[in-house]
């Protein structure tokens, strides 16, 4: 970097190993729902998605 006067760029794509474990939980519950067609109503989500900011 210093001799090619390159900017030095950190990796963004590198992530720690708690956050992966939790975008590996996160694709395969996401997967799971889609498997057994499950809506937030089923599994008692539909309360908190409807939160709504009233101003």
């Amino acid at each position: 970097m210093i001799t090619k006067e390159v900017p030095c760029k950190p990796p963004t794509e590198y992530l720690f190993l708690d956050q992966k474990r939790k975008l590996k939980v996160t694709q395969r519950i996401k997967k799971n729902i889609a498997k057994f067609e499950l809506k937030p109503e089923d599994i008692g989500l539909h309360n908190s998605l409807n939160m709504s900011c009233k101003f």
